[in-house]
């Protein structure tokens, strides 16, 4: 699919709003190997993270965090990825972003 039949899709559904701030980014466990892509996404004060396809689209809705409630969040993006960490009800999240998720990653750390 098309990114912008995604973006679309997520404003229909209420993942993002008119900011538009998501990203696809890879799951980490605690000692570092990758679970799997997921996409992360913006809506007010949520955070959302949804499986993500190898076609641009999302499936399942893994977690639904509310951002007032996030804490020791750390990111970092640049040219060549970045990384965006947090923690949340007891768990530790933590992502490995591709290139130019800058927008997502400023989101948090301003």
């Amino acid at each position: 699919m098309r990114t912008e039949q995604i973006i679309k899709k997520m404003e229909q559904e209420k993942l993002v709003d008119n900011r538009k701030i998501y990203t696809y980014a890879s799951s980490r466990s605690a000692i570092g190997s990758i679970n799997g892509l997921v996409l992360l996404s913006i809506n007010g004060n949520i955070l959302y993270i949804h499986q993500a396809n190898i076609d641009n689209s999302y499936g399942e809705r893994l977690a639904k965090i509310y951002i007032s409630d996030m804490k020791n969040i750390q990111g970092k993006a640049g040219m060549f990825g970045g990384k965006f960490s947090f923690n949340y009800d007891g768990k530790e999240y933590k992502f490995k972003l591709p290139a130019k998720a800058e927008k997502f990653v400023d989101f948090f750390v301003k």
